[in-house]
């Protein structure tokens, strides 16, 4: 059942809180925050895995999935950040792990490295600290321009094969061309992609505090390992996990392993 709340003027996010444990208790809460043209939905395959052991609080970024689209939005991962907060203030969400992916993953970075008492653990799957420079193999800085020409489905069909990668069946890739991010707002969509752009969080990584597991592939065609392990290098207590494949939107193609992968991470903790 999906809820909303408004978090400050104009910016209203709705989200998805499941806790398939016993009803005589409370699950430590669990954020997951999905990335461009996507929504809540995206985490569908993950909540069996962590609902039974935890409160899954999955949202709709602002001008995605249920969440209306804000008149002056900027999507950085700096206002993403501070509204997923808002959002767990008004649920008195105090402490949380946090999953993000792709550029949910960006944003849950600078929501540890601004809120680094607030999270319990971060992973990210397939998420750049940079939107551009050395160890990013895509052209990111072409995305706004294919999203004027030809779309949002337009866009994420050309580039499905890269981010479900080859492998991926036909109707993995149809449900997420036309079903999910060919249905995305193309002004967010748009804003986003601009946003990525500016996007440069490596000085920051030092002030996660978290316990963080970074999650990429061999042949990522988002960025090299190299880069992933750049800037986890630079938190403090922090793993790199490289997968085997060519995609790079891991959490999507491999939902069962990496929801695992949380699992035993989150297990091994103090």
């Amino acid at each position: 059942m999906s809820h909303s709340a408004d978090v400050r003027t104009g910016v209203r996010i709705s989200y998805e809180d499941d806790w398939f444990g016993p009803p005589w208790q409370q699950g430590v809460p669990i954020v997951l925050v999905h990335g461009q043209a996507e929504s809540s939905i995206a985490w569908n395959q993950w909540v069996p895995h962590l609902s039974g052991s935890f409160r899954v609080i999955r949202t709709d970024l602002p001008g995605f999935g249920k969440s209306p689209v804000p008149d002056t939005y900027t999507w950085t991962t700096a206002e993403l950040a501070g509204d997923i907060v808002r959002l767990l203030d008004i649920l008195r969400i105090d402490r949380f792990h946090l999953v993000g992916a792709k550029y949910g993953g960006s944003t849950s970075l600078q929501l540890a490295a601004d809120f680094p008492d607030r999270v319990l653990s971060l992973c990210v799957f397939g998420s750049p600290a940079r939107g551009h420079g050395s160890g990013l193999r895509a052209n990111l800085g072409s995305v706004p321009d294919r999203i004027r020409a030809v779309g949002v489905r337009g866009w994420a069909a050309e580039s499905q094969a890269s981010r479900l990668g080859p492998g991926a069946p036909p109707e993995q890739i149809q449900w997420w061309t036309d079903e999910l991010m060919g249905k995305a707002d193309q002004r967010s969509s748009l804003g986003l992609s601009i946003a990525v752009t500016t996007l440069n969080l490596e000085e920051r990584m030092g002030d996660i505090k978290a316990p963080t597991l970074v999650v990429t592939t061999e042949d990522s065609p988002l960025q090299s390992s190299a880069a992933a392990r750049t800037y986890q290098e630079r938190i403090p207590n922090s793993k790199l996990v490289v997968l085997p494949g060519d995609c790079f939107h891991i959490a999507a193609v491999r939902p069962h392993e990496c929801a695992e992968l949380v699992l035993n991470f989150i297990r091994t903790l103090p």
